[in-house]
């Protein structure tokens, strides 16, 4: 049990590296097996709801964390987040002193 939790963590940590094409290469079924490479053609892949419930919630996965990760260079940090963060090093500026 232990390995497959260590295999999804690892999987998981691949998603947030590679590029969103890529990462949904990696959970959308290809409409064939011809060996094309799916992260240099996006269009092999089938562009409808899969069948399995893993995949379409691997999916949404996906294409969440993308959604945040753009959201977050296209407008920044939200406000209270900042604020937060800026509480947090204060502190543990006064508990250094």
């Amino acid at each position: 049990m232990s390995m497959q939790v260590a295999a999804l963590f690892s999987d998981l940590k691949s998603l947030t590296i590679c590029s969103h094409e890529a990462a949904l290469a990696l959970v959308t079924p290809r409409a064939g097996q011809d060996g094309v490479n799916p992260s240099t053609d996006p269009s092999q892949f089938v562009h409808k709801a899969p069948a399995d419930s893993d995949l379409q919630k691997a999916q949404e996965l996906v294409s969440l964390h993308y959604d945040i990760k753009v959201g977050i260079s296209e407008s920044g940090l939200d406000p209270e987040l900042l604020e937060s963060r800026r509480r947090v090093h204060q502190v543990l500026a006064d508990l250094d002193a």
